[in-house]
């Protein structure tokens, strides 16, 4: 028997998500036997109030993947500590990081009253006293004090205790179908402390051994597979040496050659650079030199119109710059050449006729422009070499380096096959030795480990089929509990089977019979109760009230002195008869004993919440076991601007519960 946390008192201080009110800031909460509601809308903090009454009891530590939906599964149930990230859940949710937060809960741990104080900024432990005597703040002392007076093995089991039995999350799986956590729940609440500690520490040898001798196997089979390949090269190895021996020849002769087509073409590369270089400046000159034709020319014609307009000086530039003409538009290549005749032999450039000018005009300009004509057709002639010579340059350095990537492919995928060669060569004999004996050590070894993990999973097995019985006697008190819980959920008829279960402990060996519970039900599409092996074979709302009936049979069988049940936004799709019988249920285990139920809720159209609430006798939102978020917590935009409209949902909601009450 065990000794589950029954809530007395929760105070949360100095967190801006909970303000509270002038009179009482933040939350100051008796929870006393029956229904304690926490009322609000979304993103007014219901479940950070629930994580939070969940985390000052698990505090830093924590099963690693617990808690993602997905079943227990073979999953060590030794804790540890959350990472700093996690343990500021609760400060990234405000702005001043929850510095000076703290939320202190009061529980009794049978006769015995625990008071935990945490900080809210990181989940650190400030205060814990048990009856009045103060203890030391630390994980540890904090541990194994809330082991010793639970009568649990663990802090790994506290953790299972919390999540599968007293806090009912959104994420939760079914007990009755996640097989592992069920067996592991049967194991902590209905065998004594040193034997459910035995049970977990032979179960944890098996599956390591288990892990290891599948580890060991892996590597076993790995090296099998090098040591035939080495053995296979050894047989084939002068004939993988023979190609080997051809192909370095050919490697070595055409890398040599490639050696030489590289440096040639390096050559190439640089008197191609140098032509280019050549036929640039060439062409550059000669252009220069076709400009100063062209503009001793031009002041030639201007000497011939000393007074005239620029027209005429204009139209007669342009024939002989562009042998085109600007008054017919026709191109006039013949008569430009007559006017480079007029102005070389000295005559007028309109009329023809010999001009006489000074010695000096005489001598000047026609010397010049024979000059500059004659550098002109030497440049010409130099371009044109220029070009040729950059052109076979271009086709030189094209044909070596075509022939250079040929023979780069050539030698690349030769080195390839090469490479392949050498890989498929033989270690030395000396080494394929020292491997088998390697091998030998390694196959004894796994069969050494092999034979140890069958006699730990005999010995396993023995051991849980004798503690399989102290279980067993528990197992009519449970179904009698569960058939209450299940008859008033459910019309159906629904009942727990002792059907204890074979399963593999770890992912090989002698299948292991564990103490278990199956489900049978009659309902639609059967003609009798027939066992339900998985969640989807029931509807959702019965899936949750199977759940419910399973956890509270347990809680009311294994404590000795009440416990406590934790329901995060119970709304489902319950019609409205099973929401009066589900009140009633819930109501009724809620009022029996030292028993405490915190239900948390949006203002919602359901009629779960009324239903509670008129079966509670809770007539408003001012009651004390009413946690009202929308006058406590800190208003969110939607209850900030329709705060009137939240308000009036509220009154309704309470309204219902009081009209329903008298009905």
């Amino acid at each position: 028997m065990i000794q589950l946390p029954v809530f007395q008192h929760i105070s949360i201080d100095d967190y801006q998500l909970y303000p509270g009110t002038d009179a009482r800031p933040g939350i100051d909460l008796e929870i006393g036997s029956g229904l304690t509601l926490v009322l609000g809308a979304n993103g007014l903090g219901k479940t950070t109030f629930v994580t939070m009454l969940y985390r000052v009891l698990s505090g830093t530590q924590d099963i690693p993947s617990f808690g993602n939906a997905a079943a227990l599964g073979g999953r060590s149930l030794d804790v540890r500590t959350r990472s700093r990230a996690e343990q500021r859940t609760f400060a990234d949710r405000v702005s001043d990081g929850a510095e000076s937060a703290t939320a202190t809960l009061t529980f009794l741990m049978g006769t015995d009253e625990v008071t935990v104080r945490r900080n809210l900024a990181d989940l650190s432990l400030e205060a814990f006293s048990i009856s009045g005597q103060q203890y030391e703040e630390t994980e540890q002392v904090f541990q194994e004090e809330i082991i010793r007076r639970s009568g649990l093995a663990s802090f790994g089991d506290w953790i299972l205790t919390l999540r599968h039995l007293i806090f009912y999350f959104e994420d939760r799986q079914a007990l009755i179908w996640d097989a592992t956590a069920q067996r592991q729940l049967l194991r902590l609440l209905f065998l004594p402390p040193d034997v459910s500690a035995e049970w977990t520490r032979r179960e944890r040898e098996v599956l390591e051994l288990d892990s290891l001798v599948r580890n060991l196997q892996y590597g076993l089979n790995k090296e099998t597979k090098r040591l035939s390949k080495a053995t296979a090269a050894l047989s084939n190895a002068d004939e993988v040496r023979q190609s080997l021996t051809l192909l370095a020849g050919m490697q070595s002769k055409e890398q040599e050659q490639l050696d030489t087509l590289t440096d040639q073409l390096a050559e190439l590369s640089s008197r191609r650079s140098a032509a280019r270089l050549a036929a640039l400046t060439v062409d550059q000159d000669r252009q220069s030199a076709f400009k100063a034709i062209e503009r001793l020319e031009l002041q030639a014609i201007a000497a011939n119109f000393p007074d005239t307009s620029a027209t005429a000086r204009y139209l007669l530039s342009q024939i002989m710059s562009e042998s085109r003409c600007l008054t017919c538009g026709n191109d006039v290549p013949s008569f430009r050449d007559k006017l480079e005749a007029r102005l070389r032999d000295d005559h007028c450039i309109v009329c023809d006729s010999h001009v006489r000018r000074s010695d000096n005009e005489h001598a000047h300009h026609p010397r010049l422009l024979s000059r500059a004509r004659d550098s002109a057709k030497k440049l010409e002639v130099q371009s044109k070499q220029a070009s040729e010579a950059l052109r076979t340059a271009e086709l030189e350095h094209a044909d070596a380096l075509q022939i250079v990537s040929k023979l780069t492919a050539t030698t690349s995928e030769r080195a390839v096959s090469i490479d392949e060669l050498i890989q498929q060569l033989p270690p030395n004999e000396r080494d394929v030795h020292q491997q088998r004996d390697a091998m030998a050590s390694m196959r004894a070894n796994v069969e050494m480990r092999r034979e140890e993990l069958n006699a730990k999973r005999h010995q396993f097995s023995n051991f849980v089929a004798n503690v399989n019985e102290r279980i067993a006697q528990q197992r009519d008190a449970i179904k009698t509990a569960f058939d209450a819980y299940a008859k008033g959920f459910l019309v159906e008829d629904c009942e727990l089977a002792w059907q204890p279960r074979k399963s593999r402990v770890g992912e090989t060996g002698e299948l292991v019979e564990f103490a278990a519970f199956e489900l049978a039900m009659s309902g639609a599409g059967f003609e009798s109760s027939t066992r339900r092996t998985g969640p989807t074979q029931v509807s959702e709302s019965q899936r949750e009230f199977i759940d419910l009936s399973f956890r509270m049979s347990l809680m009311e069988v294994a404590a000795t002195s009440g416990g406590s049940l934790v329901i995060d936004a119970p709304e489902s799709s319950l019609d409205a008869v099973f929401v009066s019988r589900a009140a009633k249920v819930l109501t009724n285990y809620a009022s029996h004993g030292e028993n405490r139920l915190v239900v948390t809720s949006n203002l919602v159209d359901g009629d779960l919440i009324p239903s509670l609430l008129r079966q509670s006798k809770i007539r408003s939102s001012r009651d004390r076991r009413v946690v009202d978020l929308l006058s406590i917590a800190a208003p969110t935009a939607a209850t900030r601007q329709l705060d009137s409209e939240y308000r009036k949902v509220r009154r309704l909601l309470f309204a219902r519960a009081r009209t329903d009450r008298q009905s």
